[in-house]
């Protein structure tokens, strides 16, 4: 099952002081607005909550292995994507389960994988924040974080946070949505009318809403009044941090009626529709210009699959790659495509010697970059390619061997002994400076260190 973690429970005037001043703050402490000359991309996190198992889709590590379901994984399995192996995993008594070679035959021209990648760790906690933000250090923001810091400041939704570990790191106020968030962006969205209803305006009425409370003619008045302020304020800015200030509360209050537009979804008892749902308003809200990154976990216990049999990780996969599929595609389907790439990690992989059914904790994983058509066309990531890789062979049987990190050349990806091992570290400082904001000044504050060259990903 699909586990989602309500992490919202504020009133709405604490929603709107902690978007307000993260606005203000970030202005006052001299950040830039927006960075200059960067793709406008939607960055999404999703966090595989528990451990994935990529021998199981991208990283075959094994032959014929079986589990309560019956035989699995045969040699026929192991299978190629355009340059991307990948193994078909299903279990023989559960055929119907079989979420590997859909996504990957569906997505290969569009999707990167990085194997091979050395977490250090095999604890939940620090996997979770290693993988999210490309440090070990506590308080440090995951990456969605860092791109909403750098360039969704005086935006009044930067980070869509959906569920999931959310580390801002104090550069952003991150809007968390759930089951109950989104009532309470609801309430938002409403104006409490006089109880005689005398002011307000009919069903159907263009005019703005702050109407609703006033006649037209005060309400221009008052409009005018704030516009007439602002401008006072502005002229007497002399400092730059003061100037970038007024700005960044401008676009704060020309933000905020947006929300009215913003379709909310309804929010059952289906975890993953609500996953989905949620997504949804995501990438709508960063066409509306009211967001800059999102980020969301999936996954139930199974994924951390000790004593766990084969079938019931496959289960939890078909979640995590149904939510990445529904996120790229309603992306691209918009009326107008939203350019959107999908960053995916877990905690750390699992172990190439078998716990009976399942297994345990591996610091060695995997990750996915998946990019829909409209970000693929702008050319800021490759598609259909491997980086990296570990030991052992995908025909053989796992062995205490299998599954270590291979060095590789940081620019060519060759394997060399000579070249670099991996790290979140590595790929995460790669992807600032895909994304644009590797020299951001919101995030000098946040450097992350690596052991060796950068690592390209070209």
């Amino acid at each position: 099952m699909t586990i989602i973690k309500s992490k919202l429970d504020c009133p709405r005037r604490a929603f709107m002081k902690a978007s307000i001043s993260a606005t203000l703050f970030g202005a006052l402490r001299g950040r830039k607005a927006e960075a200059q000359n960067v793709p406008p991309v939607f960055w999404v996190q999703l966090f595989a909550t528990g451990g994935w198992d990529q021998m199981l889709f991208c990283d075959p590590k094994f032959g014929p292995r079986s589990d309560a379901g019956g035989g699995f994984h045969n040699l026929s399995q192991l299978k190629t994507a355009g340059a991307i192996p990948y193994v078909d995993a299903y279990a023989m008594a559960q055929a119907a389960t079989r979420p590997v070679e859909p996504f990957f035959t569906e997505f290969s021209s569009r999707l990167l994988v990085l194997n091979g990648v050395d977490t250090t760790t095999n604890n939940h906690d620090v996997g979770t924040r290693y993988w999210m933000s490309g440090s070990l250090l506590e308080g440090f923001p995951i990456f969605a974080s860092q791109v909403a810091g750098a360039l969704g400041q005086g935006k009044v939704m930067p980070l869509v946070d959906i569920s999931g570990y959310d580390e801002s790191g104090g550069l952003i106020a991150p809007v968390r949505l759930d089951y109950v968030g989104v009532p309470q962006i609801t309430e938002l969205q409403k104006v409490n009318h006089p109880p005689s209803g005398g002011y307000v305006e009919p069903a159907g009425s263009t005019v703005e809403r702050g109407t609703d409370m006033l006649v037209p003619a005060a309400y221009k008045r008052v409009r005018a009044a704030q516009d007439a302020r602002v401008m006072r304020l502005r002229s007497r800015s002399k400092l730059p941090a003061h100037a970038r200030a007024m700005t960044a509360w401008e676009r704060a209050r020309a933000a905020v009626p947006g929300l009215a537009d913003l379709v909310l979804p309804t929010i059952g008892n289906d975890g993953l529709a609500n996953v989905k749902a949620l997504a949804t308003m995501g990438i709508r809200s960063f066409q509306a210009g009211l967001a800059t990154s999102m980020n969301v976990a999936v996954g139930g216990p199974n994924v951390d699959s000790h004593g766990i049999p084969d079938y019931d990780h496959l289960v939890e996969l078909t979640q995590i790659f149904d939510v990445a599929r529904h996120i790229v595609n309603t992306a691209d389907a918009q009326p107008q495509p939203v350019p959107c790439i999908v960053v995916m990690t877990s905690d750390f992989g699992r172990t190439p010697v078998r716990e009976g059914s399942g297994s345990g904790h591996w610091s060695v994983a995997s990750m996915m970059v998946l990019q829909n058509k409209a970000a693929f066309a702008r050319g800021i990531l490759p598609g259909n390619k491997v980086i990296g890789g570990t030991t052992g062979a995908p025909d053989n049987a796992p062995r205490p061997t299998s599954l270590r990190v291979r060095k590789i050349h940081p620019k060519t990806h060759a394997f060399d002994d000579a070249g670099i091992a991996m790290t979140p570290s590595h790929v995460f400082r790669a992807l600032r400076r895909a994304a644009g904001i590797a020299e951001h000044d919101a995030l000098r504050p946040y450097p992350i260190a690596i052991d060796g060259a950068e690592l390209e990903l070209t």
